[in-house]
């Protein structure tokens, strides 16, 4: 059981720290995202505007299990752990790590105009419904093996600490 997979809310450095990490550990990365839209052929905002958000998440779970299941990390989706079923498999074939990054900050770098373009979400909701949603996610993400506090901390900074946690769960070098 040597698959990574790192979850959180949307901003919270999935993508950074999970590249970091692969390179890191010398293992391939993959992102759930991209893997969508390579099956489907479209972007999750063309996605979402064609076959809803339900749509999405059903691709989202196939994805998840077409991964490769050891010697990996996988970036998933900030909705990805909604799904009782991904969260218990990913529990069953790694270790899940939720990069907890507090609302204020989350909302800050999602706000950047290169982050709201390519995040469905934020076009159609305001702060206090994405907020709503955050909070919501949260009680899945607590559900993870370790929780990683990433306020104020860099990419580097957070890979040193999940390198620390994931000993006990891993058989990394």
């Amino acid at each position: 059981m040597n698959t990574i997979y790192l979850v959180g809310f949307m901003g919270c450095g999935k993508t950074s720290v999970g590249n970091l990490l692969s390179k890191q550990l010398e293992v391939p990365p993959y992102d759930v995202d991209t893997t969508v839209e390579k099956l489907r052929g479209q972007t999750i905002k063309e996605i979402f505007a064609s076959e809803g958000e339900e749509a999405f998440r059903n691709y989202e779970s196939l994805a998840i299990r077409q991964l490769p299941l050891e010697n990996a990390v996988v970036m998933t989706g900030g909705g990805a752990v909604v799904r009782e079923e991904n969260l218990s498999y990913m529990k069953s074939k790694g270790t899940v790590i939720y990069l907890k990054t507090s609302f204020p900050i989350l909302w800050k770098r999602l706000m950047k105009e290169e982050e709201r373009n390519k995040r469905p979400i934020l076009l159609t909701k305001t702060k206090e419904e994405v907020f709503e949603l955050y909070q919501m996610r949260n009680e899945f993400y607590e559900k993870s093996d370790v929780t990683i506090i990433t306020d104020h901390l860099t990419a580097e900074e957070i890979c040193i600490r999940i390198l620390d946690e994931i000993k006990p769960f891993n058989s990394w070098k």
